[in-house]
This record gives structure tokens, C-alpha cells and sequence, in this order.
């Protein structure tokens, strides 16, 4: 069985999805903040804190089952104890505007990733929803400097193509785009140039991929686990095994009402519900075990299942 660090969960977490993790040799996950009740492209302050104020509240309801990330030994603490390691994050900057001292506070509160926008533009850059691309704004390439300085994974996931690039460019540690494809193999605004990708390998940065249908085949489309497989080796071919890794997006036992914000872009998420390729764990385990096929070994799917995003973050947060 491979371990997996699984760089983006959106399922409910709860004392027997954290105990299936654990069976099904996932590790590590990183769960989305402003998402713990409903998607909020663009969280306020007040929002922000709320949803870590309850985060950490219900993590502490499963002390017995997991174990939150704030420094890189907790991965191997939370290993040694038989729990599953949380690593805390947001898919938009957390509501501080212009105020990016304030972001301190929360790397104090436990959050480890933040990515720059979500889908739609923000003061700090374009989402990949925009179509005019402007990349990030001038408070945007400061964002980049502080999360270097407080050792913050830069997630770009839902950043527009410039935005990624520029990112890249500004950021002095490696950054980490932790659930989207190939927009070679899917042109869904979602996913990655070659552009970015490109960028990303010299960066020394990883490419999380993801199971969400509409960004495996177009929406309208029904993807299958061969579809995935190929966005893989697509992106093994390009940058190297060394850059890719996993962020199935799962989002099991969540209400529909939590996703009505996908509702409003059809062209970016298709028709809910979906219908995922690879829908559990252990489709997950049968998944990597076929990229034998592209001719990895099991040293080197192990390494695209776990240790490059594990290098990842001992970059960023012991730099």
C-alpha cells in the first residue's frame, strides 16, 4: 500500500473518514478552511476567523484520530502515534486586505497554506475565471514575500495563468499548485498552462492531481480513472515525477447546499453532482498501483504519492 499526503480533502471530517484514511494509507491531508460550511470565494476577516475558530474547535472533538500540523516534526509525530496529520489551509487570502501583517496571527493559529485567489479577481490578483489574466497586482507580489517570510505554503490552484506565473516568479521558496490538471489534456480555466507547469518544475514546486470530473475531462464529460492516469502522465512527461503529486478534492458526506458557489460557474465545475473517476481510497491505492504502466517504479509512485509534497513543505517550513 502507498502512503498518500493528500494535498487537497474537502470530505467531512470525522472520526471514522480520519480512521479510513489511516487504513487506506493516507497520512497527511490538507482541508480547506473557508470551506468548512459553504464555499466563500472571498472570506472577510470575521468570516475567516469563524471558520478557524470552528475548525480548530472540531479538530480538538477528534484529538484521538488526528493531529494538527504546526511544525514539520508534527507529520512524523502524528505517524508515530497512529493519527492522520491535518495541515490547515485557505483557498483565498483570509479576509486581511491590506493588513498583511495580520496574516502572522494566523500562522500562529495553525494555518500552513493560503493561496492568493479563488477563481475571481481579488486586491491581489486574478483568478483563472477572469479572462482578462492581469496577473497579480502590486499587493499581490508583497502577498508572495510575507507568506516567504512566515514560511506559509503558496497555493495556486485557482490563481489565473498569470497570476501562477507571476507568483512563481516572485516566490523565493518553492509553491505548490495542490488540486488541478493539465489544461493541455482539459482546457478548463482551472487547470495548468505548460507555461506553468514549466515554471513550476525550476520553482522545485508540485502539481497536486486532482479527481474532480470537470477538470479531469471537460464538463458534460464523463471521466474515468484512465482519464486521470493520463493527466499524470502528461504531467510526469513534462516536469518530471519529481513535481507531481496528489490532491483528489474528495468532498465525501458534504450537503450539496455546501457547493452552490459551483452552481455559479458551470464553465469551471460542470452540473453538480458529480460523479468522481477515482470515489475512494482505496480506488485511490488501485490508481497508483497502475502507474506502473507509465514505467515508475514503486519507489517513484511512492514519491509522487507522498514525498514530493513531503519535501515540499520541509522546504517552506524549515527554511
Amino acid at each position: 500500500m502507498y502512503q498518500v499526503f493528500d494535498l487537497l480533502n474537502g470530505a467531512r471530517m470525522t472520526a471514522p473518514y480520519a480512521e479510513a484514511c489511516l487504513a487506506n494509507g493516507v497520512t497527511a491531508v490538507h482541508i480547506t478552511l473557508n470551506n468548512f460550511h459553504g464555499i466563500n470565494p472571498v472570506p472577510d476577516l470575521r468570516h475567516s476567523l469563524n471558520q478557524l475558530a470552528n475548525y480548530r474547535k472540531h479538530l480538538r472533538s477528534l484529538s484521538s484520530q488526528v493531529m494538527l500540523v504546526e511544525e514539520f516534526a508534527d507529520f512524523e509525530r502524528a505517524k508515530k502515534a497512529n493519527k492522520l496529520a491535518i495541515v490547515m489551509g485557505y483557498q483565498n487570502v483570509p479576509g486581511v486586505e491590506h493588513d498583511l501583517n495580520l496574516i502572522s496571527l494566523f500562522k500562529d493559529l495553525g494555518v500552513r497554506v493560503i493561496q492568493i485567489a479563488h477563481n475571481i479577481r481579488n486586491l491581489y490578483g486574478d483568478g483563472c475565471a477572469e479572462q482578462a489574466n492581469a496577473g497579480l497586482s502590486s499587493l499581490g507580489r508583497e502577498l508572495v514575500s510575507v507568506l516567504n517570510e512566515l514560511d506559509i505554503v503558496i497555493d495556486l490552484s485557482h490563481v489565473g495563468d498569470q497570476s501562477g506565473l507571476d507568483a512563481i516568479k516572485y516566490s523565493k521558496q518553492p509553491v505548490a499548485v495542490t488540486h488541478a490538471n493539465c489544461f493541455t489534456v482539459c482546457p478548463n480555466a482551472r487547470n495548468k498552462s505548460d507555461a506553468v507547469l514549466d515554471a513550476l518544475k525550476v520553482n522545485h514546486g508540485v502539481l497536486g492531481i486532482t479527481y474532480l470530473p470537470p477538470v479531469v475531462l471537460m464538463p458534460g464529460q464523463k471521466p474515468a480513472m484512465a482519464d486521470v492516469v493520463t493527466h499524470i502522465k502528461y504531467a510526469v512527461d513534462r516536469i518530471g515525477y519529481e513535481h507531481v503529486g496528489i490532491g483528489s478534492d474528495f468532498i465525501h458526506d458534504q450537503p450539496a447546499e455546501r457547493y452552490q458557489e459551483f452552481g455559479r460557474k458551470p464553465e469551471v465545475y460542470g452540473t453538480w453532482p458529480w460523479l468522481y473517476p477515482i470515489n475512494s481510497m482505496e480506488e485511490q491505492q488501485q490508481m497508483l498501483s497502475s502507474l506502473s504502466g507509465l514505467g515508475l517504479d514503486q519507489s517513484q509512485i511512492q514519491t509522487v504519492a507522498y514525498d514530493n509534497f513531503m519535501r515540499l513543505f520541509r522546504t517552506v517550513m524549515e527554511h
